[in-house]
């Protein structure tokens, strides 16, 4: 015998269970009855329980309202309630339990009756289309995977492979009807007509007015509650219908049998249904069904022979006037109706859904990290994450430096990592070239490696021995007094050449997780180190010295990773050369130069121009503007081999682009609506008082940088492709930029970034059409 966690917002007994809580209840009484045990944790109500044990083996937790439910029930099952559960059974009715992330593993199995998306844009606009990807959408795809799924009509179980849930783990499970006790009244003898269920907005109760209106004589009755009450009323004021809709509220289960046995036609005009419970009801009093053709109702409906279909609200008051005008036809629909639902018993449902539940107990149970693993969108996540967690610690690099080390000091090690970022730009291409060539299989890996290893680090010594020869001429270059420092600014550029070739190769071969760890722990160890040194009393150059240190250590244990994945080196192969692959990746070089032009010329450029405090505010509302940017470097590191590998095997790559946009886009659409409602709140907050001056210019820029975020994206997916065309729109766009910014005289800071904006719409829209064109082709 098996002890059942039910997870749900709702169960049968809240007042607004609706055909969710009717399904748990028809279930749950056969599970008791052969003997099981179930312990439910659903949300409250006014005048609920909070434990009762109302039947043998029977529990009933009731925690937390409509949206507080999800954590109270996690944290009371964490703490130990239901601790010895066999299995848990997942209700999501438009929000996750989140249950990956907190039961471990122990099994269990998600019940969806239909995805909600398109109900959260009815009730919510644009608003509820976001809430719908963080609630359901995202949750259902990526942290659900390799456990059970039950639904109830084929339709749903469409809508969640669709979601991205794989078709085999999606079982359907038609919902059981018991008919009604005790005797029924007569039919009425005038038209009366049916709704059963929530008042909500979804559910399109003014398209059944519509029906009211054009059958002369008919009544229609209106059973249920909901938070679509006041704006019906108002409509069927505004209509002049009181006399013919009663909107009884809720209602007995006496009261809503006599409704259906009176009812002429059971009718739903919901935009979206996963089966439709009331149609099985009202069939059990041979009573035929209406309804528009969507979700799950044509697999409750037989159109023609249980009931009418319709495509729209006219189809609907013509399929109902045909029902209340033919007599023989809806007794007929009726008879056919009530025979068809005998065979739709509670019994049935409850078997097969206990027999998904053994199933996903006899299954080894599947982990979080092997859901993330599995994950492909969850990979560009991860390295989007590594790169905003590496820029967040250069964030705290940058103001602890400045208090460490005063203003002017910290002027000079800006100065010096300005120098190292110029350098820097040739092993980042270095980095996508090596990543193209591995996910290519070009490359003999371990032989090439440690040629390659051997080589940049005889010449990182060649280039470290020349630097201090001529560390002064260099730190005149740069401005700098720190003359060593100076000096170590092409030694570092070295050592990025080498891990950007072991971060490279990793990203070839698909092993993420490591280079994205490399990621934070390269901006950790500059902290680190950079604080030690400047502890033992080498100010600047101490602080600057924490960046090659830091990279020779990610650079070593990178080389110990890749030792595991590719072996060791055995001279079987021939390597090959270093500087062919330089010469290759020119595009990579020119069009990363772009775009670090793209990124951070209007900065440059706000200074000369308009300058003093409010150029300062710009550069400090620039920053925060570039977050969604350096989500969009992490994912790139996840973007290109994935492209290479798709099209090296003459698969389309362009889903990989989307997945890459869509992260993008997750985390644009909320940082612009604070950028929108809140600026001053979060410039002030972040950089403090004085930067509110660039405030109205903080969202301009948000939408600049965004879509500085999609063309970066779309240079990454052509340079996976061998493709350079967008170099030239790039080169355009940027020297605009400069010219655009450096000779119109501008004053206003919301002007300058509408400039910006604009060159980045055109940059970015101009280079994805030109990749999508090329793949189309």
């Amino acid at each position: 015998m098996a002890h059942i966690l039910l997870l749900t917002d709702r169960d049968w007994t809240h007042p607004q269970g609706g055909g969710t809580g009717a399904n748990l209840f028809g279930q749950v009484i056969h599970w008791l009855q052969w003997g099981h045990r179930v312990t439910v944790v659903a949300g409250t109500y006014e005048g609920a329980e909070p434990v009762s044990r109302p039947a043998p083996g029977l529990e009933l937790h009731h925690m937390g309202s409509r949206t507080t439910v999800f954590p109270r029930a996690a944290w009371a099952v964490r703490r130990g309630l239901a601790r010895e559960a066999d299995v848990v059974l997942e209700v999501v009715n438009g929000i996750v339990f989140w249950t990956p992330l907190w039961l471990g593993g122990k099994p269990r199995v998600t019940l969806v009756h239909h995805v909600h998306r398109d109900h959260y844009v009815t009730e919510l606009g644009r608003v509820g289309a976001v809430a719908a990807v963080v609630l359901e959408t995202l949750p259902l795809k990526l942290l659900y995977g390799g456990s059970p799924f039950l639904t109830i009509s084929e339709s749903a179980k469409a809508d969640l492979v669709e979601l991205g849930v794989p078709e085999d783990d999606v079982r359907v499970g038609y919902l059981g009807v018991v008919g009604f006790e005790g005797p029924l009244p007569e039919r009425s003898s005038t038209p009366r007509l049916l709704y059963l269920g929530r008042l909500k907005k979804y559910k399109r109760i003014e398209l059944l007015l519509d029906v009211v209106e054009a059958i002369p004589g008919s009544v229609l009755d209106v059973a249920g509650e909901g938070d679509h009450r006041t704006e019906l009323e108002a409509e069927i004021a505004r209509r002049g219908l009181g006399e013919r809709v009663i909107l009884h509220g809720h209602v007995s289960e006496e009261t809503k049998a006599a409704l259906y046995a009176q009812a002429w036609v059971n009718l739903t005009a919901s935009s979206a249904e996963g089966w439709c419970l009331t149609v099985m009801e009202a069939a059990t009093c041979g009573t035929p069904s209406a309804a528009l053709r969507v979700g799950g109702l044509p697999e409750s409906i037989v159109d023609g022979q249980t009931g009418l279909l319709a495509e729209d609200g006219s189809g609907l008051v013509a399929a109902v006037q045909r029902l209340v005008n033919e007599p023989g036809l809806r007794e007929r629909l009726g008879a056919a109706a009530r025979e068809r639902a005998s065979g739709f018993t509670w019994e049935r449902t409850a078997r097969e859904t206990l027999d998904v539940l053994e199933e996903a107990r006899a299954r080894e149970p599947v982990k979080l990290r092997t859901v993330v693993s599995r994950s492909e969108t969850l990979k560009a996540v991860g390295m989007a994450a590594a790169t905003m967690a590496n820029n967040a610690l250069a964030v705290i690099f940058t103001v602890l430096f400045a208090r460490l080390l005063g203003a002017e000091d910290y002027g000079s090690l800006a100065a010096l990592v300005s120098a190292f970022v110029i350098l820097a730009v040739p092993g980042s291409a270095l980095q996508v070239a090596v990543a193209r060539e591995v996910a290519l299989g070009r490359l003999s890996v371990a032989e090439t490696l440690a040629v390659w290893r051997r080589r940049l680090l005889i010449g990182g010594a060649v280039v470290t021995a020349l630097a201090v020869l001529l560390r002064e001429p260099i730190s005149d270059l740069i401005a700098v007094e720190e003359a060593w420092a100076a000096a170590a600014t092409a030694p570092t550029a070295v050592l990025w050449i080498l891990l950007s070739v072991e971060r490279g190769a990793l990203q070839g071969v698909h092993a993420y997780k490591p280079v994205a760890w490399s990621l934070v722990f390269e901006a950790t160890g500059r902290l680190l180190f950079g604080v030690v040194l400047v502890g033992a009393g080498l100010g600047v150059t101490g602080a600057y010295l924490g960046t090659p240190l830091s990279l020779l250590a990610m650079a070593l244990g990178l080389w110990w990773i890749g030792r595991g994945r590719f072996g060791a080196a055995h001279g079987g192969h021939a390597a090959q050369r270093l500087w062919d692959l330089v010469g290759g990746a020119w595009p990579a070089v020119v069009g990363l130069f772009l775009i670090a032009v793209l990124q951070n010329v209007d900065v440059i450029m706000v200074k000369r121009q308009i300058g003093g405090d409010e150029a300062g505010a710009y550069a400090a509302a620039a920053v925060a503007a570039k977050a969604v940017v350096w989500i969009a470097i992490g994912i790139g590191l996840y973007l290109l081999p994935e492209a290479t590998r798709a099209a090296r095997l003459g698969q389309d790559p362009r889903p990989v682009l989307a997945r890459a946009l869509g992260v993008v886009s997750v985390v644009a659409v909320p940082m612009l609506a604070v950028y929108a409602l809140a600026p001053e709140t979060v410039l002030r907050l972040a950089f403090g008082p004085e930067t509110v001056v660039a405030a109205d210019a903080l969202f301009v820029l948000g939408c600049a940088m965004s879509l500085l975020a999609v063309g970066y994206l779309a240079v990454q997916y052509m340079l996976a492709l061998g493709r350079v065309a967008f170099l030239p729109v790039l080169g355009a766009v940027a020297i605009a930029e400069v010219a655009l910014l450096g000779g119109l005289g501008i004053e206003s800071l919301v002007t300058f970034a509408a400039i910006v904006l604009a060159l980045q719409a055109a940059a970015a829209l101009s280079v994805l059409a030109i990749g999508l064109r090329r793949v189309a082709t």
